[in-house]
């Protein structure tokens, strides 16, 4: 990759010289670049002008590494969206520079880099391609499959990718076994007919990723312990998928009930989560913090996704996104990113991975072990459908909102304080 000179300054141009002497040694850094020894010790350690060509040899002989190093140290510069897109652009038009760009995304990014390639994003076209492929089945087929479809795009946040998937089927295990069922085959429908026409390698990994469960299914997740969740928790560097691991682990609902929260539905004053979400599987409709939970919202995440959320609305208007929606989410990011982030955090504290999903169940466990009810825990996780919920409420126990956060307060898992 060949180095604009001129638009470096004298120091930059000094710190490749550097660069290249501490790689080969002061002699044959010379010897490589044509010049006397004598010259190029006076070039590094003088301050005397560095001719361009000389400054030009030495970039071609350098690594992106080494160069990003020694053009730009560990000095950080504030780059808006604008400079950003020109970027890109740049990288599109121009080989050696895309060439260049790729290399330290991937050096430095290729962990994120790797889950957003594993991500479909569904737009509407999407689904409306997927009605027309359906057109050909019968109407009760279409109502169907298009139902079990958008339920699934609903509750992954309209992002495919094989944690989602996979998360979300277990998820739907929990529920009925048909209904996950139904929602896999529907959506390996939508993966081979939709996804594979815009994107063909995409689709197979997503396709592959999954089984369309049997009727009978018990999901055994991975034993964990407190210690291990807090000990991730403090290894998680992404603060906002920080907050995302916090809600997931100390309330134990669904990975698509907490992304899918909006500021408005947690009340930091009462330490409450309306969740509100009534159908006729599932009634998941409030939940709990911790007072030490609220307090680091406050600190911590409120004032970061604050700040991403005023660095980032005018990008996301640019690219077509509804931009009020999105400020309104309680997590405005990416879901991969976040998984990455805390996937990150799992491999170097637990040397492996384990699903999301897995949270859940360690909440009732956690609470079963310290006495609690599996009724109170399935009304706390959402379990009991509104029948049954009324069944419960009015005939075998009355129990208060103020009651139920007292037993949260005493018996749910807390990773902090």
């Amino acid at each position: 990759m060949l180095v604009d000179v001129s638009k470096l300054d004298e120091e930059q141009r000094k710190r490749i010289l550097k660069k290249l002497v501490e790689r080969l040694g002061l002699s044959q850094a010379a010897k490589q670049l044509g010049v006397a020894r004598s010259t190029l010790y006076r070039y590094v350690s003088g301050d005397q002008s560095i001719p361009e060509v000389v400054v030009e040899g030495a970039s071609q002989k350098l690594s992106a590494d080494d160069l990003m190093d020694a053009i730009y140290g560990t000095k950080t510069v504030d780059v808006d969206v604008t400079t950003a897109i020109s970027v890109v652009v740049k990288a599109l038009r121009d080989e050696k520079f895309r060439n260049f760009f790729l290399s330290i995304l991937y050096q430095h990014l290729g962990e994120y880099l790797k889950a957003a390639s594993n991500v479909y994003i569904v737009s509407e076209d999407d689904v409306k391609a997927f009605e027309k492929v359906l057109d050909e089945r019968s109407k009760s087929t279409k109502d169907m499959r298009m139902r079990y479809l958008r339920r699934a795009l609903a509750e992954s946040g309209y992002e495919l990718s094989p944690d989602s998937i996979r998360d979300l089927i277990a998820e739907l295990k929990e529920e009925s076994s048909n209904i996950a069922r139904h929602t896999a085959n529907s959506l390996k429908l939508f993966i081979k007919t939709v996804v594979a026409e815009k994107n063909l390698q995409l689709a197979q990994l997503l396709y592959n990723s999954f089984k369309v469960p049997k009727s009978t299914y018990k999901y055994k997740p991975r034993p964990l312990t407190l210690d291990n969740l807090k000990q991730i928790f403090n290894n998680i560097e992404h603060v906002g998928a920080k907050a995302f691991f916090l809600l997931l682990a100390e309330t134990g609902l669904r990975v698509g009930e907490v992304y899918s929260l909006r500021v408005e539905q947690v009340d930091l004053a009462n330490r409450v989560i309306k969740i509100m979400k009534e159908n006729q599987t599932k009634r998941a409709y409030i939940s709990f913090l911790h007072k030490e939970t609220v307090n680091w919202l406050k600190e911590k995440y409120l004032p970061y996704r604050e700040e991403f959320v005023s660095r980032y609305e005018k990008a996301v208007k640019q690219i077509g996104i509804d931009v009020t929606s999105w400020k309104e989410k309680l997590f405005p990011f990416q879901l991969a990113d976040l998984r990455a982030s805390i996937k990150g955090a799992m491999r170097k504290t637990l040397g492996t991975e384990f699903r999301l999903y897995d949270l859940r169940a360690l909440f009732a466990s956690y609470l079963i072990k310290n006495g609690v009810s599996p009724m109170i825990v399935n009304l706390l996780q959402g379990r009991a459908p509104p029948a049954q919920f009324q069944i419960l409420q009015n005939h075998y126990f009355v129990i208060s909102e103020i009651e139920l956060q007292k037993l949260y307060d005493e018996k749910a898992p807390r990773l902090l304080g």
